[in-house]
């Protein structure tokens, strides 16, 4: 089999949306696929970065050898219909690994088109069971995998902080855009943890009490540096405007997407605290790294029953799953899933 995929320009090499993307290249490449496009590229400039990626698409269809099976990532914006067009021609067959489903992110209303599109693919590399369910109450033709988990290719770096675990003020970490919830949890009931915040849209004007507040917001950094720079004990991964449940687009989007986020708290070795209605939470739980809630206002209660031993196990199991995802198992699982 002649496996190929087509790389492309991204705005960023340290753009945490790109950054799933790039490593699929990457696994891809190390699962036997061959780039028939340009090299990766990393440029901001959005026109001439289109004009990068309008060349390699074009020069991986020219390539493209009939009989092949080609590999695209989904959505792929305005390109993603003209490498079906060029694929369909030189009668290949197409994998598509879906990172984003307009569909399902509510905005966006139910789109016939979307399935239509999705449709002239052969097989299709989708999130978990959540979203597969879905595909097939659409009636979707190709032929399914789950990726479980995205992977995030990482090296460790020695300089990488991992404090032991203080199980009087047990750090929470939230990583990500900062929803209006986050200026709730000061509301919660106090216990022993504290919320440690990274990333984008930290307003401290909007902290309600700044004198007795539990929020300690630590910074923004690069996608490849964040990972060696939390240092934590526990990753929230909640969205929405309520601490009840996860409402809004994003928080109903969680039902059925893999957050990245989720693999990056694993990449800093922490368990998980998760909404019991998002679809990795049963992944949480199987896996035995971290716990689903189905309010954050049982965090209190959650985290002060747990044992050292208990915790001891959860980061245990959390190790075990780093290991994979660091390296790429994730997507290589499923590809072999496919015989791809």
């Amino acid at each position: 089999m002649n496996k190929v995929y087509i790389a492309r320009n991204y705005r960023s090499k340290f753009d945490a949306a790109g950054k799933a993307k790039m490593d699929c290249e990457t696994i891809l490449q190390n699962n036997g696929w061959k780039n028939i496009g340009l090299k990766q590229t990393w440029i901001a400039n959005s026109i001439l970065g289109t004009l990068i990626s309008v060349f390699s698409v074009t020069l991986g269809i020219l390539r493209l050898k009939k009989g092949s099976t080609l590999c695209l990532q989904y959505p792929f914006h305005k390109f993603y219909g003209y490498c079906l067009w060029g694929a369909k021609l030189k009668k290949c067959d197409v994998l598509t690994i879906v990172h984003d489903v307009r569909s399902l992110k509510g905005k966006y209303g139910f789109s016939e088109k979307e399935i239509a599109i999705l449709n002239q693919s052969d097989k299709l590399i989708v999130h978990n069971d959540k979203m597969r369910a879905w595909f097939e109450q659409q009636n979707i033709k190709p032929q399914l995998a789950n990726i479980e988990a995205f992977d995030y290719l990482h090296t460790d770096q020695p300089q990488a902080v991992r404090t032991p675990i203080n199980v009087e003020q047990i750090r929470v970490v939230f990583a990500g855009n900062m929803g209006p919830f986050i200026y709730e949890l000061d509301h919660l009931e106090r216990g022993n943890f504290k919320f440690d915040l990274y990333g984008v849209g930290f307003d401290a004007s909007k902290i309600h009490d700044r004198e007795n507040t539990r929020l300690d917001y630590k910074g923004c950094f690069p996608a490849d540096k964040v990972i060696d720079c939390i240092d934590g004990d526990f990753g929230l991964v909640w969205y929405g405007n309520s601490l009840d449940s996860c409402d809004g687009e994003t928080g109903q989007y969680l039902q059925y997407n893999n957050p990245h986020k989720l693999s990056l708290y694993l990449l800093c070795e922490m368990p998980i605290i998760i909404w019991d209605k998002a679809a990795m939470a049963d992944f949480v739980e199987t896996a035995g790294i971290g716990f689903k809630v189905s309010s954050l206002k049982e965090i209190k209660q959650r985290l002060s029953e747990l044992t050292p031993e208990q915790i001891a196990q959860m980061k245990a199991n959390v190790l075990k799953v780093k290991a994979d995802l660091q390296t790429g198992q994730y997507l290589s699982r499923a590809l072999k899933a496919l015989n791809c």
